[in-house]
């Protein structure tokens, strides 16, 4: 039994390091944009389904899919900040008409995929190999994608503490208004934020196909676990988001050996519950 959580632990890494980008993503919009937005689990699809075509129909080598993936998806992003978000946000009741646009987008890129390649699994040939430590078993694929994660939220902290672009994004996000004032292109910025956010999901999406094979549905119940990360987390805060996406990933593996999938996504969604009904700001917030 011992090794057993030791082995759920290691892949539980892998998983939570998905849900940990997810909700840095989901994060970055809501810190910025202020909006919630419910395309963002298809853009880590949309990930996922780039890298399947790219590995299985044309045989371009998985580590070249990665950046091809998060260029196309950059482009999707692009489009539904132009035709969902942009045109609505600035309403006084925009952020609302946002999170219903977003739903719609999401609707509508989920049924295309849907209605163009079907249902079916499609499997994802990513790094082979396996790697041995002691009881536990990983393969390249996990370690690739747990240490490229890694990589990739050192590289957002390094941009946003270090670049002009992340002081532009930061003082957004502290105040709209005040950004204005002193000569910020608001508009562009918080663009660049969501097709950067839609990015960052769509590499976790081609990180994890190879994993768990790419299928249409990939997305929603990972964005919902996103959300779960985000909330719990406090809405904003990238530290909270990054590691309760872990524990998540963590949590959920281990339980499962007890008491099933199912029932441990169910659990996971009561911790929601209680963290709403004790700390509504979230677990990270300076107050409850």
């Amino acid at each position: 039994m011992g090794d057993l959580v030791l082995q759920q632990l290691a892949n539980g890494l892998s998983v939570g390091m998905t849900y940990a980008l997810i909700a840095l993503g989901l994060t970055m919009v809501f810190g910025v944009l202020h909006i919630v937005n419910f395309a963002h689990g298809e853009f880590y699809m949309l990930g996922g389904l780039v890298t399947a075509l790219l590995t299985s129909r044309a045989g371009v080598p998985y580590l070249a899919c990665l950046p091809a993936a998060a260029i196309l998806v950059a482009a999707a992003g692009w489009a539904t900040d132009r035709l969902a978000v942009r045109p609505v946000i600035g309403r006084p009741d925009g952020a609302t008409i946002v999170l219903v646009a977003t739903f719609a987008a999401g609707l509508i890129i989920n049924e295309t995929v849907l209605a163009t390649l079907g249902p079916a699994p499609i499997r994802v040939d990513g790094i082979a190999g396996v790697v041995k430590l002691g009881p536990v078993s990983l393969t390249w694929q996990r370690i690739f994608a747990i240490v490229f994660g890694i990589l990739l939220i050192a590289i957002f902290q390094i941009i946003l503490r270090r670049t002009e672009f992340g002081r532009q994004l930061r003082a957004v996000a502290q105040s709209d208004y005040a950004s204005r004032v002193i000569g910020l292109d608001v508009e562009r910025i918080k663009s660049l934020t969501f097709i950067l956010a839609a990015c960052v999901a769509a590499l976790a999406g081609a990180l994890i196909a190879p994993i768990l094979s790419f299928n249409a549905g990939m997305g929603y119940h990972t964005a919902i676990h996103g959300f779960v990360v985000v909330v719990i987390g406090t809405m904003g805060s990238i530290p909270g988001a990054v590691i309760c996406g872990l524990g998540l990933g963590l949590l959920e593996s281990v339980a499962s050996i007890f008491i099933g999938q199912e029932i441990a996504s169910a659990c996971i969604y009561a911790l929601l519950i209680v963290t709403l009904l004790f700390r509504p700001n979230g677990v990270f917030s300076r107050s409850a």
